[in-house]
């Protein structure tokens, strides 16, 4: 947004104040088409805002410009404060360039926000703007008139000197109209995160914390909503309506329906259609059925169904073959172990019901023990569990866990995100952890299965308290956490004893064609460094940390700005520049050339689970002891 031009404009304008009005009350239900331009001043209290079809959830000071015949929704269930000042605006032109601004910019029209660094000041403005607008005196509002420009100053002022920000759109509200009006298509969240310029896991998070379920649990609960009708219609097949409602197979679609009401499909039309009406189908009352049910029926009264069922099992497809294996494997199973349930007693449960990081409520084993994971492989031996399976980031480049597994005793089941399932499947685990929602409806073909987010636990402590309670090892994460403690204690007085106080501390990763700074939180050692073990980051350094988004774990720099983040200690990953061959603004670096760069090895540090933290911790601190050591020998 030009905010110059704006002002510019403003400062040419002609307004007309046309009313002022202040509301305070619970139980806001507006919705109208606005007369006039308007600002949207939002005080206190908690709103979801709809403008033109552009939601936002208002839960502090907020100030919103509304042009003439928008569309404004304002909907509160608490206490909500709010001033609307409708007004009419013109231009008056000095010449063609003011003219063409106007064209350009419709000023008046267009819709923008701002968040104040400052909100008590324009507070107060807006309070004696109402309480003089109330007097109805020609004094009091030329004092009125004059203050709406001093608003309008303040607000363009904060905007342009970045102090204030526009406020950000209602994104969880926005990925849930989009399910809603997205209900037959198959959902991606990573297309749906994209869309929404955030990360997947952010996605995640804020969707659960506002609607108190993840958005794949969202829309299946639509889907079986939605299923519920077709199915009390009776005008369409199960598997006409698996297809329409975007289940991949019938089969799955059945599946789904009976976790959710404990009903097959065709159980619960048979219930529910039967109460509104018991009479028989016969050749005389068949009006009540369509033209499918009525030849199906038949059939079954001629013992068609037989033939079309040896008919239909030379057509069928792979992915329903998958299914039945692995239902028939299940029932297998249960049979097989139907006498050691039986000695268990009646009243020990096999499984329970977990909420998972993605929101969804899961059925998983009480104590698994056959795991399989896509991802977080240090945060499940952390707990003296080796998983069954698990992908080739892990077992190649997390060198630290290898000292906690026999070799061969993990089978590789694929890289992230090219997980094959024929390995997962020979496997026969009993609980699949994924790092992603949309791989969850192949993989609890297979096994029950759980979203573990690692942004959803703040701490390292957390995330094995998590893992812990999923894998019902709460002991075993005391246990650790309590090890953790007290080796990581160790580390920082062995580091705290050597380096002079106030020291500081950079990672830098070497690419092809640029440098990264480490971050504070994940991969490269950053979280064991900062976080684990509580380095003080380089000024600039932390600079990044304050100011920038990581891009996973990472802030790109160029090789020209290298020496910008030089800390008392560097430490360096080499990731694509293994013949040495990096820019002289690197080599020529006093630190590189005095041999002051600690390099670490990408297959010990790539990882940053706990377990793998702990151990880059303790590996990090004797680095640093020995090198402090030798420089002051």
């Amino acid at each position: 947004m030009n905010y110059d031009a704006y002002m510019l404009l403003w400062q040419n304008a002609f307004i007309q104040l046309k009313q002022i009005d202040y509301i305070n009350k619970s139980d806001v239900q507006v919705s109208k088409v606005l007369t006039y331009s308007t600002f949207l001043i939002i005080t206190a209290g908690d709103a979801q805002i709809v403008i033109d079809e552009q939601p936002y959830h208002m839960q502090r000071f907020s100030i919103f410009h509304i042009g003439k015949s928008q569309r404004l929704q304002i909907t509160a269930q608490q206490n909500v404060s709010y001033f609307l000042i409708s007004y009419k605006g013109d231009i008056m032109y000095k010449d063609a360039f003011l003219q063409h601004l106007q064209i350009y910019y419709q000023p008046f029209q267009t819709h923008f926000s701002c968040v104040p660094a400052n909100p008590i000041a324009i507070h107060t403005i807006l309070q004696d703007m109402y309480s003089k607008w109330q007097s109805g005196s020609i004094q009091e509002h030329l004092s009125v008139k004059a203050s709406f420009y001093e608003l309008i100053y303040r607000v363009f002022q904060e905007l342009a000197d970045g102090q204030g920000k526009p406020h950000e759109i209602d994104k969880a509200e926005v990925a849930r109209l989009y399910i809603r009006q997205n209900i037959h298509q198959p959902l991606s969240i990573q297309t749906l995160a994209d869309m929404l310029q955030i990360s997947t896991r952010h996605l995640l998070r804020i969707f659960k914390a506002r609607y108190e379920v993840g958005p794949q649990i969202y829309l299946q609960q639509l889907r079986i909503e939605q299923a519920k009708q077709h199915l009390l219609a009776n005008q369409y097949g199960i598997k006409e309506i698996a297809i329409s409602l975007g289940f991949e197979d019938e089969y799955y679609f059945s599946r789904a329906f009976k976790k959710a009401t404990n009903l097959a499909p065709s159980s619960f039309r048979l219930k529910y259609t039967s109460q509104m009406s018991e009479i028989a189908i016969t050749s005389e009352n068949h009006f009540q059925y369509n033209k499918n049910q009525l030849a199906q029926a038949k059939r079954f009264e001629n013992g068609e169904n037989e033939i079309m069922m040896e008919k239909m099992i030379q057509h069928i497809k792979l992915p329903f073959l998958l299914s039945l294996i692995v239902l028939l494997a299940a029932c297998n199973e249960d049979t097989s172990q139907s006498k050691a349930n039986e000695e268990t007693g009646p009243d020990t449960a096999d499984t329970r019901t977990v909420t998972d990081d993605s929101g969804r409520e899961v059925e998983i084993p009480v104590r698994a023990e056959r795991i399989v994971t896509d991802w977080y492989l240090g945060q499940i031996l952390a707990l003296d569990v080796v998983p069954v399976g698990g992908v080739t980031a892990n077992l190649d480049y997390a060198a630290f866990l290898k000292q906690h597994y026999k070799d061969g005793a993990i089978t590789n089941i694929g890289t992230d995100g090219k997980v094959s399932l024929e390995k997962v499947l020979e496997l026969k685990p009993d609980l699949i952890i994924t790092w992603n929602a949309e791989d969850v409806a192949k993989y609890e073909k297979i096994a029950p299965t759980i979203v573990f987010a690692e942004d959803a636990h703040p701490s390292a402590m957390e995330e094995i308290e998590a893992m812990g309670n999923y894998l019902g090892r709460q002991e075993e994460a005391a246990t650790f956490t309590k090890q953790f403690e007290d080796r990581i204690a160790k580390a920082k007085k062995k580091i705290n004893d050597v380096i002079p106080e106030g020291s500081t501390f950079t990672i830098y990763e070497m690419f092809q064609k640029n440098a990264t700074i480490v971050g504070n939180s994940s991969v490269s050692g950053g979280r064991a460094l900062y976080q684990i073990l509580g380095m003080k980051p380089q000024e600039k350094v932390q600079e990044l940390f304050d100011t920038k988004d990581a891009s996973r774990g990472r802030y790109e720099i160029s090789y020209e700005v290298v020496g910008d983040y030089v800390g008392d200690y560097n430490f360096m990953i080499n990731f694509f520049n293994k013949d040495g061959k990096l820019p002289e603004t690197w080599t020529n670096l006093d630190a590189v050339k005095n041999n002051q760069i600690l390099e670490l090895p990408s297959e010990y540090y790539f990882a940053s689970d706990p377990l793998s933290g702990l151990h880059q911790a303790e590996e990090l601190a004797g680095k640093i002891v020995d090198f402090t050591k030798a420089q002051q020998q």
